[in-house]
């Protein structure tokens, strides 16, 4: 199973007994684990964005141009489940908040192929569809 989640509740994913892989553009301090730099943002327009306020849809268009659009989510999908049983994608953002790992979670299930999911860590419980 493949899941997403953020940085902050990494110790409690790997309590959970998920494997945490990166695909933010980089890491927190001292992590050394697994990442997925394919689904990372670039750099340059995220900043652009982050500076200049600009929308989120400008950022959704960027993404799916920039990373999206030059993957095929079914060899992503393999990549990611030889990285390890129940994986979980971090980037920085809390589930409430706009991120790339919630789109990369629905162009994934767009293929009818997957199930990625927000992991909630209340009572190890794992519904909340994206």
């Amino acid at each position: 199973m493949i899941y997403t989640g953020y940085w902050a509740k990494i110790k409690e994913y790997e309590a959970n007994g998920l494997t945490p892989v990166g695909i933010s553009g980089w890491s927190p301090d001292g992590y050394t684990g697994k990442t997925y730099k394919k689904l990372a943002p670039k750099y340059a327009w995220w900043k652009e964005w982050h500076d200049n306020n600009l929308s989120e849809q400008w950022y959704i268009t960027q993404y799916q141009n920039t990373v999206l659009n030059k993957l095929n989510p079914v060899i992503v999908m393999n990549e990611l489940q030889k990285m390890g049983d129940n994986v979980v994608l971090l980037c920085f953002e809390t589930p409430d908040k706009f991120c790339h790992r919630h789109l990369v979670a629905t162009w994934l299930n767009a293929t009818k192929t997957s199930d990625v999911r927000e992991y909630i860590l209340k009572s190890k419980q794992t519904n909340m569809k994206l």
